[in-house]
């Protein structure tokens, strides 16, 4: 796939939130910061359900949310479901990437199975790569052995789509077979601010102990390779 110039990204927000407007901005920052120049276009596919057409972007963004992955009669989730499938019948070398519920949705659009985790995971975590992520992330991590960044979800891939290869343990990154498709549980794209706003929202939270609010603290604070991350993805674009 040749990269176009401009650089054009296609970004869902499958997300209905009084913070989608600062998500939306975070992303534009993110791709821009990486590609220099880089038109990012933002698209609606819950309420106006509206999609890029594929083949006229370099990249395709399915962001956060969290409608359930495995929904059965969620009409937006189902036509979200048909649109990656006819994107890699019709369009087979279109690059997508998916973060967090787009990476969810992802694999269970491919065969996978997402699930409820133990408990809800929150702020800078390590990832730990395999061999795989150790050889497509490496020139951009300080680390072979992991990367660091924002996390914030209590659902989890159990079971990848069919065809992915794993690029970092737990389910935590895969990229498929050809090459087209790279997923990410984590968020590159979150800062601490928007992790704390998101943080004020969240019920199992909001009256947790002070020794507790002190550790969460620190965590959301911590530095993080979403930077390294988001250039990695936008070299990966160009790649065949």
């Amino acid at each position: 796939m040749t990269v176009s110039i401009p650089f054009k990204a296609a970004v869902l927000v499958n997300s209905i939130s009084a913070l989608d407007d600062a998500f939306s901005a975070a992303f534009q920052e993110c791709i821009s910061s990486a590609c220099p120049g880089a038109q990012v276009d933002f698209f609606d596919p819950i309420e106006a359900q509206i999609y890029p057409e594929p083949g006229q972007y370099d990249l395709i963004v399915l962001t956060g949310g969290t409608a359930d992955a495995m929904a059965k009669d969620v009409h937006w989730v189902l036509k979200m479901q048909d649109f990656l499938r006819t994107t890699v019948e019709k369009c087979p070398t279109q690059k997508i990437v998916g973060i967090c519920w787009g990476h969810q949705i992802i694999h269970v659009t491919f065969g996978g199975v997402v699930g409820p985790m133990d408990k809800f995971e929150v702020g800078v975590t390590p990832i730990t790569l395999t061999s795989a992520g150790s050889s497509f992330f490496s020139s951009y991590l300080p680390s072979r052995e992991e990367y660091k960044v924002h996390e914030f979800h209590e659902q989890e891939v159990k079971t990848p789509g069919k065809g992915f290869i794993a690029l970092a343990e737990d389910n935590q990154s895969l990229v498929n077979a050809t090459n087209t498709i790279l997923t990410l549980q984590g968020h590159p794209e979150m800062s601490a601010e928007l992790s704390k706003l998101l943080l004020g929202d969240t019920p199992q939270y909001k009256g947790v102990h002070a020794a507790a609010k002190e550790a969460l603290e620190f965590k959301i604070n911590s530095s993080h390779d979403g930077s390294a991350i988001w250039k990695r993805i936008i070299h990966w674009t160009g790649e065949v």
